[in-house]
């Protein structure tokens, strides 16, 4: 994905985008983000292009780096212990984080 297609997107996809790479965070080692790397014309993170494009807004940025992924660690360690049938899924989850989205507008 290019910058320019980043600046394209909703502010749901950018929650998503962000989410993902702060779930992955404590686990990288040989790449920054979604991007790999930094290179001269943006970071390796989406997440500090997003940020520098104040494409969402900061504290929205730092919130759901903060919480979300212990949120949905919570989420599936819970789902984890209920029957398969009765379990929530994943999209239910991603509807309780985008529903942020539609609070903080």
């Amino acid at each position: 994905m290019k910058p320019d297609e980043v600046r394209a997107l909703p502010s749901w996809c950018l929650r998503l985008i962000v989410l993902v790479e702060a779930r992955a965070a404590p686990r990288l080692r040989t790449v920054e983000g979604l991007w790999r790397r930094s290179t001269a014309t943006r970071p390796g993170r989406m997440t500090d292009f997003i940020r520098a494009e104040e494409l969402l807004p900061a504290a929205d940025i730092d919130a759901i780096i903060r919480d979300a992924p212990a949120d949905l660690i919570r989420f599936q360690d819970v789902a984890g212990h209920v029957p398969l049938p009765e379990r929530p899924t994943m999209a239910e989850w991603l509807d309780m984080f985008n529903a942020g989205l539609l609070e903080a507008a």
